[in-house]
């Protein structure tokens, strides 16, 4: 009886002294800025003219239970798709950023782009590593990604 109330108070001990670590993930998100500024998921641009700025705000939340060197790589994509696939037909790199997140911080950061590809199925893509990215970073190589379609127009 003693050596199991002694297992049972140490079984308890234990579970108290080394919570069970939750999911390991990172946020990866993209506002916009009201008038009020304010920063919201929500009225992102749809038409751009080419070579003109408009702003973004990437942000990444880190909740991996430990700081985390990241690489967000920014692409205008001129893509066809067709029968459930995907075709990059032409690329550009926009912006690269390189943020050290501690665990459980959130790091935003504000931006602009100016696509120079234009068309009606320009894909802005937002990419996110763990570390540095592949020579060639793509959808299909990232931690993460985001993208939004747009039109740019000459």
């Amino acid at each position: 009886m003693v050596c199991s109330i002694l297992l049972a108070t140490a079984s308890v001990g234990y579970a108290v002294a080394v919570p069970k670590q939750g999911e390991a993930f990172s946020e990866f998100y993209l506002l916009t800025e009201t008038p009020d500024v304010e920063l919201v998921a929500d009225n992102y641009p749809e038409e751009f003219v080419a070579g003109e700025n408009r702003t973004l705000t990437v942000g990444v939340g880190n909740h991996e239970h430990e700081a985390v060197s990241y690489t967000v790589v920014v692409l205008a994509q001129d893509v066809r798709v067709q029968n459930n696939s995907t075709t990059v037909l032409a690329e550009e790199q926009l912006r690269r950023f390189q943020p050290r997140v501690a665990d459980n911080e959130t790091w935003q950061r504000n931006h602009t782009v100016a696509p120079s590809l234009t068309g009606d199925s320009i894909r802005l893509t937002y990419l996110l590593y763990r570390g540095p990215p592949p020579a060639d970073p793509s959808t299909e190589n990232a931690y993460r990604e985001l993208h939004l379609w747009v039109t740019v127009t000459q």
